[in-house]
């Protein structure tokens, strides 16, 4: 029976690395991606979000475009102020990442659901209407998570004044929070027809 245990034990363990791993796949990656930009990356990928924004409205891709502008100076800060070299540091953003790029990529798939461009073998379950909510919800809470730990680790391991100095601002930290406008009606909606009432 011990030994059971004991094996048992161990491929918990590895259950508990793999999102390690994925968190830290993906950090690598994006910081790549920011240092070969010279921090250009996430605002050229926003500048993407704000066309969809401009194209159809409703779908809270100017919300996505918020959070990854808020992202790109999240990583400019860490840079200035080395924070990256905590693997700790390079762990959270790694989360940070994954949910700003899921929200960019629900908010690109019910762009192309208002567009009527989805493909004819996706998954038709949500309408538009369902689907720009959905994308809303998420936008909301990635920008949100950017503006909460981002802000967090930069203002924590920032001891240099240039890397805290007007992080709210260019964070456009206020843009974020007034983007919350309508929040608890998108999840009256979603949560309406995820019972069956719509």
């Amino acid at each position: 029976m011990v030994e059971k245990i004991k094996r048992d034990v161990r491929i918990t363990t590895i259950y508990e690395g793999t999102s390690e791993i994925m968190e830290m796949t993906i950090a690598r990656d994006r910081w790549q991606e920011h240092l070969k930009t010279r921090g250009q990356f996430y605002h050229t990928m926003a500048g993407t979000f704000e066309q969809i924004q401009a194209a159809t409205p409703n779908l809270g891709a100017g919300v996505v475009a918020l959070a990854m502008h808020s992202l790109a100076v999240v990583l400019e800060r860490a840079r200035i102020g080395h924070l990256t070299r905590n693997q700790h540091v390079l762990l959270r953003f790694g989360e940070i990442i994954a949910w700003v790029e899921c929200a960019g990529s629900l908010a690109r798939r019910a762009h192309r659901a208002a567009t009527n461009k989805l493909n004819a073998k996706t998954d038709k379950r949500l309408n538009p209407d369902q689907l720009a909510a959905f994308s809303r919800v998420f936008a909301r809470e990635a920008a949100l998570k950017v503006a909460s730990d981002g802000a967090r680790l930069v203002i924590g391991g920032g001891d240099r004044a240039e890397v805290v100095a007007g992080l709210g601002e260019a964070m456009h930290l206020p843009d974020i929070y007034n983007a919350q406008t309508g929040l608890i009606a998108d999840m009256d909606y979603v949560a309406d027809f995820l019972c069956g009432d719509r």
